[in-house]
C-alpha cells in the first residue's frame, strides 16, 4: 500500500540528513508505528509521505501509484495516519476528526459511521468509550 524507496530529506541549513535512504513497505491492513527519539525523522517521514514536505531524493508509492503523479489533495485523501495532539482538531470529537475526509468525499453517514468504528477498533480502542471524547480527553500516548 505504501512503499518508500531510498527516501531522503536534507534541510538546507542542516549538517546531516533528517531522513537517510529510507526503504519501507507497509501492506494493506498493516499498522505501522514510527518510534524513536526526538529528531530522528519520524515527523519528517510522515510529512514526506503526504507531501507536506518534499523529499530531497527517493520515491513514494501509494497503492502502486507514484505519489508525485497525483495532486497533493488527491494523495492526501487516499491515505490516512494518526498523529498525536497537533494533528487533531481540538473542537471536534474523535469521531468527527476521523470522519473529516470521508465527509469531504461525500460518503453517506452509515458508511462513515461503519468506517470510523472499524478504524477505532483497529487501533485497539473501544468505540463506545472513545468516539465521543475530545482530543484533550485522550492520553498522549
Amino acid at each position: 500500500m505504501i512503499n518508500l524507496e531510498n527516501l531522503s530529506k536534507t534541510y538546507p541549513t542542516a549538517e546531516e540528513e533528517a531522513v537517510s535512504d529510507l526503504n519501507l513497505e507497509v501492506k494493506e491492513g498493516e499498522i505501522c508505528v514510527f518510534v524513536g527519539p526526538s529528531g530522528c525523522g519520524k515527523t519528517t517521514t510522515l510529512k514526506m509521505i503526504n507531501r507536506l514536505i518534499e523529499p530531497s531524493s527517493g520515491k513514494i508509492f501509494i497503492n502502486q501509484k507514484d505519489a508525485f503523479s497525483l495532486k497533493k489533495s488527491e494523495l492526501r485523501r487516499e491515505i490516512g495516519y494518526v498523529i498525536q495532539e497537533i494533528g487533531l482538531f481540538p473542537h471536534l470529537t474523535v469521531k468527527e476528526n476521523v470522519a473529516t475526509v470521508p465527509k469531504l468525499l461525500e460518503w453517506d453517514e452509515e458508511k462513515i459511521d461503519n468506517r470510523v468504528k472499524e478504524l477505532i477498533e483497529i487501533i485497539g480502542l473501544d468505540p463506545v468509550n472513545h468516539l465521543h471524547k475530545y482530543p484533550h480527553e485522550l492520553s498522549g500516548g
